[in-house]
């Protein structure tokens, strides 16, 4: 694919962007839809990293070229895709879509920080919302089912998010909608109310 490919391109369903140990130089960017990146380790078994929603940037070629985790579209996802080569001449010509992606990046490591030190001192309950306020303030979209965001993960990828089981986040999910603060359905999580969710973060 050459570089008129920054135009916007429709990606199916669960297509698979680049996989794990592959030399992958492109870097991509969502118009809509949500991407998933996961790693597998030497075991076999899968653990989801990341949601990147409408906006983020990603790909290995924003660093080295080699893919430490694989990608993979949820729903049907537009994307552009650049070559890392023609991404930095582009960047070095576009003082504000350089410091839009260093924002971004910014954002991404301050978030990925604070997971990592909540997943060494917070309890499960404190864990879980914190994740949701991050992938719905971040990484979500204006709900199509009457509420203000949501984003496109089933429980068992949330659960994998926090390291936790799917059974212990079903149950603390089921709870807070019937206290109103997030709505479910198979495949999405919606946001009802912020500032309660804010609240189970202390």
């Amino acid at each position: 694919m050459s570089n008129t490919a920054n135009k916007p391109l429709h990606y199916p369903k669960a297509t698979e962007l680049f996989h794990q140990g592959q030399q992958h130089p492109w870097v991509y960017r969502i118009q809509s839809g949500f991407v998933i990146t996961y790693a597998i380790d030497v075991n076999g078994k899968q653990g989801l990293t990341d949601l990147y929603g409408p906006g983020s940037w990603f790909g290995p070629g924003l660093s080295t070229n080699l893919a430490v985790q694989n990608a993979k579209t949820k729903p049907d996802c537009t994307l552009q895709r650049f070559s890392s080569e023609h991404l930095w001449q582009q960047l070095a010509n576009n003082s504000d879509l350089s410091k839009q992606l260093v924002q971004q990046l910014g954002s991404r490591d301050q978030q990925l920080r604070q997971r990592l030190f909540l997943q060494q001192t917070a309890n499960l309950p404190a864990r879980l919302a914190q994740l949701l306020l991050y992938l719905l303030n971040f990484q979500s979209q204006p709900c199509s089912h009457g509420h203000d965001r949501d984003v496109n993960l089933s429980q068992q990828e949330i659960a994998e998010m926090i390291g936790s089981t799917r059974q212990s986040v079903s149950q603390l999910l089921a709870d807070w909608r019937q206290e109103g603060i997030i709505d479910y359905s198979r495949d999405y999580l919606c946001l009802e109310n912020a500032d309660l969710l804010r609240q189970l973060c202390d």
